[in-house]
């Protein structure tokens, strides 16, 4: 995508320029029918603006039919650029189109002469990579079946069926130059922080040495990692990065503060891992006997979407892995915290659906306690 001040034009001869650019787009399903292009179509007579409606279906796209451009209100099958704006000169629009209520949730692909952006659409209010939505070089991302994908993602438009689900190995952090339309499922659970490591705690005749398990790794915006404990040990909780037992986050604590600073950074969030317990190591009259106890759960990972207009009627799910269970000894139960719930964050300028987002905390393990809770936010930015 273009830099927001970006106008396209040859300072050699002092001419303006443009390149062809194709972008699809949702039609809202509530007024204004209106999409936003990335750029500024290029006014010609007859026009050079191509808008047709697709679907897609097993992954690829079928187009069903052109839409006439009109300089009115438009009716079923037409569609209105707005130009009518000063900006640079007359022939400038916003990028704006606008549809007739009868095309309302359709897709459509436009195909244009772009020559740049309007001066003035960015803004200090919020952080620039708010409105980065890549350079869409992964192209399109419509899966036909159950896939993995982690690290950083720039699509020209995705839509992921509702039979579909895509599992995040870790984190995801998406940019989509379009539409981004998801309909089944995005899986980031266990994806954050580890859980703590075991530590050897000796039993020996009798005497205990040593006390308490590992913390897990701390959350970063997202949900705290639970405590382990035992019938005869307490556990741990999560630490913060200052070394505080709250299992909390980096960013701040899980108020609306804190979840304000993790809508503003840009680092990789996610839940704490879980505590876990010690593991029993028996020695008596020469003989050393080690016992396994519980471990804590992983904290849940980032799903973070930066798009033109999103639409979820799927479901994100980014939720902290249990704590497990052991009985060492026939006597002595341990537990693992549960991992903290992860983050999920949609920056969009124009939202027609959140739907749902699971970012619960893992249940801790005997005498373990359950990881906390993490977030689901929807940005709508609106259009320029």
């Amino acid at each position: 995508m273009a830099n927001p001040s970006d106008i396209r034009h040859d300072p050699f001869i002092d001419v303006p320029t443009s390149i062809m650019l194709t972008e699809r787009h949702l039609i809202p399903n509530i007024s204004p029918y209106t999409i936003q292009l990335n750029e500024v179509p290029v006014k010609n007579s007859p026009t050079t603006t191509i808008v047709r409606v697709i679907d897609i279906i097993n992954g690829s796209v079928h187009y069903q039919g052109d839409y006439d451009e009109v300089a009115a209100t438009p009716v079923e099958g037409q569609f209105f650029p707005d130009y009518n704006t000063s900006a640079y000169d007359s022939t400038w629009n916003t990028g704006t189109i606008q549809f007739s209520a009868n095309d309302a949730g359709k897709g459509v692909e436009v195909t244009y002469s772009a020559k740049g952006t309007l001066t003035g659409v960015a803004s200090a209010a919020y952080p620039s990579w708010w409105r980065d939505r890549g350079d869409g070089s992964d192209g399109d991302f419509y899966p036909t079946g159950n896939v993995t994908i982690g690290g950083r993602k720039n699509y020209r438009s995705v839509y992921i069926p509702a039979d579909v689900t895509v599992t995040v190995n870790g984190f995801v952090d998406i940019r989509c130059q379009g539409m981004f339309i998801n309909e089944g499922t995005i899986n980031a659970s266990g994806g954050g922080g580890q859980p703590g490591q075991q530590v050897k705690i000796r039993k020996l005749y009798g005497a205990s040495i040593g006390v308490n398990g590992n913390p897990g790794e701390p959350a970063i915006g997202g949900g705290a990692g639970g405590t382990a404990g035992s019938s005869s040990d307490s556990g741990y909780y999560g630490v913060s990065s200052s070394g505080v037992k709250l299992g909390g986050s980096r960013i701040g604590s899980l108020d609306a503060a804190g979840i304000l600073a993790g809508c503003y950074s840009e680092e990789i969030l996610g839940g704490g891992g879980g505590s876990s317990p010690g593991v029993y190591s028996i020695s008596e009259e020469g003989s050393t006997e080690t016992l396994s106890g519980a471990i804590g759960g992983p904290g849940g990972g980032m799903i973070r979407i930066v798009t033109k207009t999103h639409k979820n009627t799927g479901t994100y799910i980014s939720t902290g892995y249990s704590g497990s269970s052991a009985t060492l000894d026939s006597a002595i139960q341990t537990g693992g915290g549960g991992g903290g719930g992860g983050v999920v964050l949609v920056v969009c300028e124009r939202n027609l659906i959140s739907g749902t987002a699971s970012i619960g905390g893992g249940a801790g393990g005997a005498y373990g306690g359950s990881g906390g809770a993490g977030w689901y936010r929807v940005i709508e930015l609106g259009v320029s």
